[in-house]
């Protein structure tokens, strides 16, 4: 088991209720109002509805206090009784995750993967730190990159939702 307690039945009820509440999201909100927002906006906001889902869920089932970040400086989770950082990491494609170029502090990170109307996820857990991340600097875009690749080359990542295809190049969503 990981340093942090997590299981593949404690992710999946995390995914599922984050994804009842993005459901609703779009239901009551984005397809209401015709609200039109990138799969980029609505990662930014799966990532924060999971820090919470995360933090309540982890908090009652671990048995101690799981503190959701407060600020973007923050670590979104913080796992009090050992002290620990967990990033969470969302993207909408099947192949890579983005984040910002001067923003890839080392840590544990969970990287997720959502699609088809938040009915399919990949999770996964894996210690990242800056030489990790791609730099596209140079290409004049602001964001670093890790591939599905290199998640899959990594071999102490943990799977716990979904896999990767025959040539490891995209993430395997499962259906939740």
């Amino acid at each position: 088991m990981n340093k942090f307690g997590l299981t593949k039945e404690l992710v999946l009820e995390i995914v599922q209720e984050t994804a009842k509440r993005m459901k609703l999201l779009k239901e009551k909100f984005i397809d209401e109002y015709d609200v039109h927002m990138s799969n980029k906006n609505i990662s930014e906001i799966l990532s924060k509805v999971m820090e919470k889902v995360a933090a309540d869920i982890m908090s009652r089932v671990l048995g101690y206090s799981v503190i959701k970040a407060k600020s973007d400086r923050e670590s979104d989770l913080i796992f009090t009784q050992i002290n620990r950082p967990l990033e969470i990491k969302v993207t909408s494609t099947d192949n890579a995750w983005t984040g910002g170029e001067f923003s890839q502090r080392p840590s544990d990170y969970l990287l997720v993967s959502w699609g088809e109307n938040f009915n399919e996820f990949f999770v996964a857990l894996a210690h990242l730190d800056k030489r990790e991340w791609t730099s596209h600097f140079k290409q004049r875009f602001y964001g670093s990159s890790l591939t599905a690749k290199k998640l899959f080359n990594k071999s102490d990542k943990e799977l716990f939702i979904g896999g990767f295809n025959e040539r490891c190049t995209k993430l395997v969503r499962e259906r939740i």
